[in-house]
């Protein structure tokens, strides 16, 4: 066999395996769950919490360098009672060939950060306060509020990459935000016990483990509620291109 017969049979022996590949991975919703059967494989939940909505989207990552933003494929699992309770959400992001997920670093104005271990994987988290404006999951508890005012969150986020940097799961939890804090930075007396326990019940809401053996019940379909139009670097995190497809 020639140099060019083994470059193409090794050609086409790697689109086989990406097609086979392909054609293995199912994502969806087992029951009240986010499933993904590769890259990677783990189920994700918000534990004794209502699902809201859950789906697939997408989005554009407008701070990276293609005009008129970066596609990116997500899908949601939103936890909570629709209204201004607490609330949780489980998303896969993927980026296309030529990209990567940055390293995760902690939000601007946000607190404690660290590391916290699920299913064996460290996830890099912190606690920062969401606002209502530009919001992706704003609209799922519009008109809850009194006289229509905006709802600020207290969130605790954790997030980790799979894949060589081509996936990301992102968890996140929140609650409205207690009205004697206005600020992360400067805490009232008495308000740091109170981020510890919501710290606490951040960390214990998500269970993080194994595909299950039956996927027959697998959903999929477009998550509703969602103002796609808001989700970008601030809840995704940033992306950068690989230096050879520049070069291209």
């Amino acid at each position: 066999m020639t140099t060019k017969h083994m470059r193409l049979f090794g050609i086409a022996a790697l689109m086989l395996m990406m097609v086979g590949c392909s054609a293995a991975q199912q994502r969806g919703m087992v029951g009240s769950a986010y499933v993904s059967t590769a890259r990677p494989a783990i189920a994700v939940e918000a534990k004794n919490m209502p699902l809201l909505t859950a789906g697939r989207g997408s989005a554009n990552l407008t701070r990276s360098s293609m005009a008129g933003g970066l596609p990116i494929r997500v899908w949601l699992a939103v936890y909570g009672a629709g209204d201004i309770s607490p609330m949780a959400v489980v998303a896969q992001a993927e980026v296309p060939q030529g990209w990567y997920w940055d390293g995760i670093m902690r939000r601007p104005f946000s607190v404690d950060d660290g590391v916290e271990v699920f299913d064996g994987v460290g996830y890099q988290a912190c606690t920062y306060i969401v606002d209502s404006s530009r919001d992706p999951f704003g609209a799922l508890v519009a008109g809850k509020t009194p006289e229509g005012r905006p709802v600020r969150w207290l969130a605790r986020g954790f997030a980790a990459r799979y894949n060589f940097n081509d996936d990301k799961i992102i968890m996140e939890y929140r609650e409205p935000l207690p009205a004697e804090i206005e600020s992360l930075s400067a805490l009232p007396l008495g308000a740091a016990d109170t981020l510890k326990d919501f710290e606490q019940r951040a960390r214990e809401t998500f269970s993080v483990g194994p595909v299950p053996a039956d996927l027959s019940p697998l959903r999929q379909g477009y998550a509703q509620g969602v103002q796609w139009q808001y989700m970008d670097e601030s809840f995704l995190g940033t992306v950068s291109q690989y230096d050879f497809f520049n070069d291209n």
